[in-house]
C-alpha cells in the first residue's frame, strides 16, 4: 500500500480523523471549504466522510 504524504505544516490548525482506511490529518480550512461548498466532498475519502458524520451524530445526540 502506498500513500501520498503532503507537508501541511503551513495549513494549521489540523483535524485528525481516524477512519477505517487509516488516520488522516487534514487542515481545518479544507473541511470548512467542503462544508461551505467551495470544494467538492469528493476530495475526501468515503471512510473520512463516514467518520466525520459519525462523530457529528454522536455530538448532536448526546
Amino acid at each position: 500500500m502506498t500513500a501520498t504524504i503532503h507537508d501541511i505544516a503551513a495549513s494549521r490548525p489540523h483535524l485528525m480523523v481516524v477512519a477505517s482506511d487509516g488516520v488522516h490529518v487534514l487542515p481545518r480550512e479544507l473541511i470548512q471549504s467542503v462544508v461551505e461548498g467551495k470544494k467538492s466532498s469528493a476530495i475526501l475519502t468515503e471512510p473520512v466522510v463516514r467518520r466525520v458524520i459519525e462523530e457529528w451524530l454522536q455530538l448532536v445526540s448526546a
